[in-house]
């Protein structure tokens, strides 16, 4: 199964975190990016109220 490291930055573009995601079959980057989002929020990366304000990137 293919793994991406993954970004997630906040509204102002400073690295919050980082995850290795693993999706099966040949997913695009927006997938990862998606995953990464949602580890994000249950990891409770950031509080809740800024959960919107988050973006990912692949990083290669």
């Amino acid at each position: 199964m293919p793994e991406h490291v993954v970004d997630v930055f906040d509204e102002n573009g400073t690295l919050v975190t980082s995850y290795t995601v693993i999706l099966a079959g040949d997913a695009p980057d927006e997938a990862y990016e998606s995953e990464a989002l949602r580890m994000a929020a249950f990891d409770a990366a950031v509080p809740a109220d800024r959960l919107a304000g988050l973006t990912a990137k692949v990083r290669w």
